[in-house]
């Protein structure tokens, strides 16, 4: 039968051991995780001892797909990057951004009423992933993924991508690191050449995007960039912010890095909180109701705004408990 996702054996041990337990594949330290979900120990690690841990095994894996982005990056690089990146998440931009959330969430909306009217049943995990990754295509690079009514070629490479991290987080020995045997796109190891062919699809799609925002680049000091009035520009990604504020200069490979971080880490997780979420809500029908009502009284039919979801307090704790149950 298909292979199980791996967070579907991490679930089954979160529920058996709690929020904090010890994973190994084999008797030796390359192979032992710590798979920790519980909020306080995760507080710990995360923000008052970051400087007692490293990130292991993992930013090795990742750093084929990811580089030196924020998630494998190491303590310097992020240091330096995420000041930078960070800035771009401001008010104006969040609030032009509405528009972009409303827009693919509508395409989805379509699309679900059209399998509501044919009693068709819709696989919600895959809807949700699609959607997300349309935001962040939009948002982040300005390109039309419309991945919730058709697959790209760059949404299979990365999700082919995202596959192959998850399985080489489950081998002791990294074949893939071998000269032709497992590396590149002559690698003798048919699942390295497809991985390969993937990788580069994404990475030219990226750079394609990185040069564009470069020909018609624009300089402003960060503040004149708080002030843009996005709604009027043509481009108003966060990738035509890093490109064109002033004092935050990288190299292309560190931008790719950066932006393939925010597709790849971005649009699954979203996915996830939002299935596990919806799947909770099926089961619990007084409590879809109170989100329901929520959402009449404070929309009243129209599309969100950023102060409106300011205003969504209970479809927040929902959310907060969507993610306390499956971390």
């Amino acid at each position: 039968g298909a292979q199980r996702p791996l967070f579907m054996a991490l679930h089954k041990y979160f529920q058996q051991f709690g929020g904090a337990y010890k994973l190994s594949f084999a008797p030796v330290p390359q192979a032992t995780f710590y798979v920790l979900s519980d909020p306080d120990v995760v507080k710990s690690v995360l923000k008052d001892n970051p400087l007692c841990f490293d990130k292991g095994m993992l930013a090795e894996i990742l750093e084929p797909i990811l580089g030196k982005g924020l998630i494998p990056a190491d303590l310097e690089t992020w240091k330096a990057r995420r000041p930078v990146i960070q800035p771009g998440f401001h008010a104006r931009w969040l609030e032009r951004m509405m528009l972009t959330f409303n827009d693919c969430a509508a395409e989805l909306e379509k699309e679900l009423a059209v399998a509501a009217k044919e009693g068709r049943g819709v696989d919600m995990e895959g809807a949700y992933n699609s959607v997300s990754l349309d935001i962040i295509g939009k948002a982040v690079f300005n390109y039309e993924f419309g991945s919730v009514s058709r697959e790209s070629p760059v949404i299979k490479a990365a999700y082919a991508c995202l596959k192959e991290a998850e399985h080489r987080s489950t081998f002791i020995i990294p074949y893939w690191k071998i000269p032709l045997f497992g590396q590149g796109a002559f690698s003798l190891i048919p699942r390295q050449r497809k991985f390969a062919r993937h990788l580069q699809v994404l990475n030219d799609k990226l750079e394609e995007m990185i040069q564009l925002a470069r020909t018609f680049r624009v300089e402003e000091d960060l503040e004149a960039l708080e002030k843009r009035d996005y709604t009027s520009i043509k481009d108003p990604s966060l990738l035509r912010f890093l490109v064109d504020l002033r004092g935050g200069d990288c190299d292309d490979k560190q931008l790719r890095d950066d932006l393939m971080t925010l597709l790849v880490a971005g649009h699954e997780t979203t996915g996830s909180l939002l299935t596990w979420t919806t799947f909770e809500l099926a089961q619990n029908q007084e409590e879809m109701r109170k989100v329901q009502a929520e959402m009449d009284r404070v929309l009243n039919g129209r599309r969100p705004t950023l102060e409106d979801i300011k205003s969504l307090h209970y479809t927040r704790l929902v959310l907060a408990e969507g993610l306390r149950l499956y971390p």
